[in-house]
């Protein structure tokens, strides 16, 4: 399996402690369709491929568990990622809420494109027909909210968790194409808090993690 190492600082996110990169992803080819209606899906197999490291020097373990496997017009495919600190008491920039999950905004979304992960219960309303895509054309591009993730207490033996819908990308051509998709997650970390007299405040340490997930057909 790879092997990604412990980074210095949150390069990307100046200035927002613990957020996720915000902005647009490539443009999308303006021929995509997303058909309006979808009255009849094919049935997909959707099972985990692969998972990444995290080094032990980090403290913490990812896993991911499968929920449920098949993609029908009834339900999703379901997976649930969770994170769990396998060392001291310290803080991490995600919880299992609406805003600063796991995958939250564009880590959500697969290299390459073609899958969505929904939190449970924050999938979109407009669902095209029996598809588990969004009943929208494609657009140039996909903005996301700037907010920040603030740190959050995550004790010794704590594990957070989020289950997520697999959805199709409806920026992307076709419906769940069977192929294998990548998942990039960076997890922020504090071991220490604030020195409230000199009021510095540390640097957290991130980790990168992956995980890669299949779909094939099923005609069972």
């Amino acid at each position: 399996m790879r092997r990604r190492s412990v980074l210095a600082s949150l390069s990307a996110c100046a200035g927002l402690a613990g957020c996720r990169s915000v902005g647009t992803p490539d443009p999308t080819d303006n021929s995509t369709e997303t058909p309006p209606t979808c009255e009849s899906p094919s049935t997909r197999r959707v099972e985990l491929a692969g998972t990444g490291a995290l080094p032990a020097a980090a403290g913490v373990s990812a896993t991911v568990t499968t929920e449920r496997t098949r993609s029908t017009a009834e339900a999703p495919a379901r997976f649930t990622v969770a994170l769990t600190n396998d060392g001291s008491d310290c803080a991490v920039d995600a919880t299992d809420d609406g805003r600063c999950h796991l995958l939250n905004r564009g880590a959500g979304r697969s290299e390459p494109r073609g899958l969505w992960l929904y939190r449970a219960g924050d999938a979109p309303t407009d669902r095209a027909g029996e598809c588990w895509t969004r009943d929208l054309p494609p657009r140039d591009s996909v903005g996301f909210d700037g907010y920040g993730c603030g740190r959050y207490p995550f004790d010794s033996g704590e594990t957070v968790g989020t289950t997520y819908e697999v959805w199709d990308d409806y920026t992307a051509d076709g419906y769940l194409r069977p192929g294998t998709y990548r998942f990039d997650v960076s997890i922020a970390l504090w071991a220490e808090t604030p020195d409230e007299e000199d009021g510095t405040d540390p640097d957290p340490a991130v980790v990168d993690w992956w995980f890669e997930l299949s779909v094939s057909a099923d005609g069972g």
